[in-house]
């Protein structure tokens, strides 16, 4: 999938998400160190920053919930019946507004440890938060 729109000095999945950067175990704990006012080795970032785009950055959600501004990241998710909003909570929780221009989705949507969805949509949470992490990867997992 090819971005649609800029990250500019938005820089949450950095911090948000867990991922390696040239030898670096970047978390919530411990953001990458190109981190300058956006990523300063944008055009030498590794692969898996290549492919990572976030909901807004792909074009999907609406201009105002750019993720530096909001202080939320949504990223989609496959399951064998479609599509899944991961929402992160980056520093703010998430505010009526935000939440409810993600349930015009009407997928399934994990907030923190909550899970909005059908119980089919439960039961595959679960063997998933056991075989994955919130590492970094391609929008399409």
């Amino acid at each position: 999938m090819e971005q649609t729109r800029e990250c500019g000095e938005c820089d949450l999945c950095c911090k948000w998400l867990s991922h390696d950067v040239y030898g670096q175990q970047v978390s919530i704990n411990n953001p990458c160190r190109f981190i300058k006012n956006g990523c300063s080795i944008h055009p030498n970032r590794p692969a898996h920053c290549k492919r990572y785009f976030c909901m807004w950055a792909q074009g999907v959600l609406p201009e105002w919930m750019y993720p530096k501004d909001i202080g939320v990241m949504v990223n989609v998710k496959a399951w064998p019946q479609g599509q899944w909003l991961e929402v992160v909570e980056c520093g703010v929780e998430v505010i009526d507004e935000v939440m409810m221009e993600l349930l015009k989705f009407k997928v399934p949507i994990v907030l923190n440890h909550k899970l909005i969805g059908p119980s089919e949509f439960i039961e595959f949470h679960k063997n998933y938060v056991k075989t994955h992490s919130n590492f970094l990867s391609s929008v399409s997992d």
